[in-house]
């Protein structure tokens, strides 16, 4: 029976770590994006990250999460990458706002801290379980859940319009 992709790149092949690179740097993209909003951060961070990775794959057994690890690899590059360049705020509420008068989550992550928004991007854009994403930053369920309730209410204290929590 074969090697795996993973298990090829874990063994020093170019060719498939490339090729994991290669299927997943969208997904890499995609979370840095939803925490950055901008084209070139989100592409530095993953640049980043794939470097990481990149040096780092040997760490990995062949039982390890793949999709797991990629997350974990990219949240710590963008929570630094943040702290770098210093979290943007911005005052106008209306921003926040939909055409139907609720809290656009996709804008309102911007208001809250790190920590805060990575709970909510997983949950959110990811469809991660409490569970999930408790792993993902180790932190028990309770905790990703009280994050959760904290940023929405968060959010609907700080801009003015309707809010559902529908989570």
């Amino acid at each position: 029976m074969g090697l795996t992709l993973l298990e090829k790149a874990i063994d020093g092949d170019k060719k498939a770590l490339k090729e994991l690179m290669i299927r997943n740097s969208e997904y890499i993209y995609k979370l840095a994006f939803l925490h950055t909003k901008y084209e070139e951060d989100a592409k530095s961070i993953m640049r980043r990250s794939v470097l990481y990775i990149n040096e780092n794959i040997y760490k990995l057994s062949k039982h390890d999460n793949f999709d797991k690890y990629i997350i974990k690899v990219t949240i710590k590059h963008i929570n630094e990458y943040l702290e770098e360049m210093g979290m943007v705020e911005q005052d106008n509420n209306k921003d926040y706002i939909d055409e139907n008068g609720y809290i656009d989550i996709f804008k309102g992550i911007d208001l809250l801290d790190v920590h805060s928004k990575n709970v909510v991007v997983l949950i959110y854009f990811y469809n991660m379980s409490y569970k999930e994403v408790g792993d993902m930053l180790n932190m028990n369920e309770s905790t990703v859940k009280l994050y959760l309730r904290n940023s929405l209410k968060f959010m609907k204290d700080n801009i003015k319009g309707d809010f559902e929590d529908d989570k």
